[in-house]
């Protein structure tokens, strides 16, 4: 048995590490690169890599590795070891597998590979995190302490969700007709603007408002607007809402964010004002159990790297003041539900999302 559990903890260790070095190669295009230039019949070397992405070609130096592009090379060759692309017997020629290239390649690659990017921005807070553990240590952390945090989840929203957010996801909560009749609809917590300019792409009758607490998010978010006369951002605190949008909206959405907020009681019931007596509240979450040992029974090692990906971002953002609800991010159905009860909600459904593999979602009205 310890010599199983010894295995195990090296595994980890060996995956921990692969994640870093697949998250470089998706930051630096190099999966990109790598399906451009080989193939299983004509395998790439590390120049040829290397010159594709742009990166440091041969070295011109009397190192005994100078004839290949050092840094690209070490990269390929981690990736090889680690089973995620091939090599040739000479150890010096690589390519993806034909059936790989979707899941790695390009802005709608799998979430699951997508999540790797996650890992570098915990490495950088890893020590602010240290500090929140300790008796006299700040409540949390701001989000500005994480400087790649939007455009990371940009990426994984628009891997996990762009093929069925129009397609499945909009008619199963049953507002299709309505968006194309034209409606008013506010998105909370919109970081950097991907649901909403998908959604106002589609149907231009409609308006969208998207709002988040942080400036950075909304001048990203409006510099992704494509024109699109029917979008507006607004950097608001979604616990406290303009006044005039009582009874204003016909359907409000918040993508994984609720958890993130320090008061999400205050932020829910700002929604059940500013929402219209026949109006739809969606909320999109995380799909846990509020229990931890049935957690880890239904989802084994996912509901680990939600855990982990809570600690070392959702609970500390989410717990910055005193009074904060401190959620994290699989606080679960059953807390969900009491959240919105409390709010002045009533017939709450929860239902699983098509094409949303770890999120439910929470239908609710006045």
């Amino acid at each position: 048995m310890v010599a199983e559990f010894l295995d195990q903890i090296k595994e980890i260790t060996a995956h921990g590490a692969l994640s870093m070095a697949i998250a470089l190669g998706i930051k630096l295009n190099l999966f990109e690169a790598l399906a451009e230039v080989s193939s299983e019949e004509n395998p790439a070397t590390p120049e040829q890599v290397a010159e594709i992405a742009s990166l440091k070609p041969r070295y011109e130096t009397q190192n005994v590795f100078d004839f290949f592009s050092r840094y690209v090379r070490e990269w390929l060759c981690a990736m090889a070891c680690g089973g995620i692309i091939e090599v040739d017997t000479t150890g010096e020629k690589f390519w993806i597998k034909k059936n790989r290239v979707e899941i790695m390649i390009g802005p709608s690659r799998n979430h699951a590979f997508t999540q790797t990017s996650m890992f570098p921005s915990y490495g950088k807070v890893f020590y602010d995190i240290v500090n929140v553990f300790q008796k006299d240590g700040p409540y949390g952390m701001d989000y500005s302490s994480y400087a790649d945090f939007y455009q990371v989840m940009s990426a994984l929203s628009q891997s996990w969700h762009k093929k069925t957010l129009v397609k499945d996801f909009i008619p199963m909560i049953g507002m299709k007709e309505r968006l194309q009749e034209g409606i008013l609809v506010l998105d909370v917590g919109c970081g950097n603007g991907f649901h909403v300019c998908e959604l106002a792409s589609h149907f231009p009758k409609s308006h969208f408002i998207g709002i988040d607490i942080t400036q950075k998010a909304v001048d990203e978010a409006n510099s992704r607007t494509n024109g699109h006369k029917n979008v507006e951002f607004i950097c608001m605190n979604a616990a406290d809402m303009s006044k005039e949008w009582t009874d204003k909206f016909d359907l409000v959405f918040i993508f994984d964010a609720c958890h993130d907020q320090c008061r999400p009681d205050l932020s829910v019931k700002e929604i059940h004002r500013v929402l219209k007596p026949t109006g739809l509240f969606a909320m999109v979450e995380i799909d846990g159990t509020s229990n931890c040992y049935k957690d880890k029974q239904e989802k084994g090692s996912t509901a680990a790297l939600f855990y982990t990906a809570s600690l070392f971002h959702c609970l500390p953002v989410g717990s910055n003041t005193s009074d904060a609800l401190g959620l994290g991010a699989m606080w679960g159905i059953e807390r969900g539900k009491n959240l919105l009860k409390d709010a002045g909600f009533t017939n709450v459904k929860v239902e699983k999302c098509p094409g949303f593999e770890v999120n439910c979602v929470y239908l609710s009205h006045k």
